[in-house]
């Protein structure tokens, strides 16, 4: 199979996000199916990598080319077959101890996070969860990752033999997954966040401000990668869409410096995906979000990119300045504007009341 051709920058710019009505937005989403199963399950196993081993059988499965259509993938996974226990902490992370994951809340409804503070265990883990146990390429300066679809042969086992327990017939068991899956997308398949502990994109705590050190500006950069995930979790929940593109990483970066410096900053955001003085770095961000855009377009991105970062810095100053922010509405208003309205000169947002407002 050839690869699909390379966008136009047009093409490329397009919006995905689908218009919401906003009473959807008013008030904190109930948490989604997989939600429940997590939280129980971390009620009475903890948050240890043994516990996430248990429910996540995709670990067991050796990373490699290929792997996806591995005999050992179709068995665990596909056909949800349950894991015979041989592979534990040890043979799977470098750092078992470090290896954690919790339930954490947001109006865009709770997920599971796992912190995984192991460089190697981070990678592993994002190949298995996020790419199938294919053996893809992990930026350097990448250090979070939003999973979305990830099938849950655990769950999905549980609840076939629940349902069978209750006197159904097995035949019936076909249309009883559709009518779950109509109900909610997460009957079988989960959604979750992985983090590693590192400073967010590369920035030097210099670079960020005079009042954070390299442990200051590591935790905040864990706050950053959570909200800036989280954001995606939005946009997929609430419009309909969440894409590895520029688009959606203007708005999760927005929302993740606001909630954990208290500010957007153009030159902050532009150096986090690499650009500097116009040049993109040969290991930036920017790379995984353009990979269908045509190359030659690129120069023409970061021209468009710098004039919706020093809008966006100059719309969103004191949004974040005031106590809990309504998030989701703030999501929603950036989110209506394409990047190419968004860098238009007369492009503004007003605030009040930590809401974000469109302009005249």
């Amino acid at each position: 199979m050839t690869d699909p051709a390379p966008q136009s920058l047009d093409d490329y710019l397009e919006s995905r996000f689908v218009p919401t009505d906003p009473p959807g937005f008013d008030a904190d989403h109930p948490d989604e199916v997989h939600v429940d199963w997590w939280r129980d399950h971390h009620d009475r196993h903890g948050g240890s990598a043994s516990s996430l081993l248990v429910a996540l059988p995709q670990f067991e499965i050796e990373i490699a080319e290929g792997a996806s259509a591995s005999d050992a993938y179709a068995r665990l996974v596909r056909r949800m077959e349950p894991s015979d226990g041989s592979v534990g902490p040890m043979s799977v992370f470098d750092d078992p101890e470090g290896v954690s994951w919790r339930i954490e809340t947001h109006p865009a409804g709770a997920l599971p996070v796992v912190v995984l503070e192991a460089r190697g265990d981070f990678e592993r883990a994002y190949r298995a969860l996020g790419a199938r146990c294919e053996p893809v390429p992990v930026g350097r300066n990448v250090h979070a990752l939003y999973v979305s679809g990830l099938p849950s042969p655990v769950r999905a086992r549980a609840a076939r033999s629940a349902f069978l327990a209750s006197g159904n017939d097995p035949a019936d068991w076909a249309a009883e997954m559709r009518r779950r899956r109509a109900a909610d997308a997460t009957s079988f398949h989960d959604r979750l966040i992985l983090l590693h502990p590192a400073p967010y994109a590369g920035l030097a705590p210099s670079e960020v401000g005079d009042d954070f050190d390299a442990v200051t500006w590591t935790a905040s950069s864990m706050r950053l990668r959570l909200e800036h995930e989280f954001t995606h979790h939005a946009t997929a929940r609430l419009l309909g869409s969440f894409r590895l593109h520029v688009h959606d990483e203007v708005i999760a970066d927005l929302m993740g410096f606001g909630g954990a410096i208290g500010r957007f900053e153009a030159d902050l955001f532009l150096k986090g995906l690499g650009i500097r003085n116009r040049e993109v770095t040969s290991d930036a961000r920017l790379w995984t979000y353009v990979q269908t855009l045509d190359r030659s377009a690129v120069p023409a991105l970061v021209e468009l990119l710098e004039a919706v970062a020093g809008n966006l810095e100059r719309a969103a100053e004191g949004l974040f300045a005031e106590d809990g922010p309504d998030r989701l509405r703030i999501i929603r208003e950036i989110a209506k504007y394409d990047l190419p309205t968004m860098a238009a000169p007369s492009w503004s947002i007003f605030r009040k009341s930590g809401e974000a407002r469109p302009g005249p």
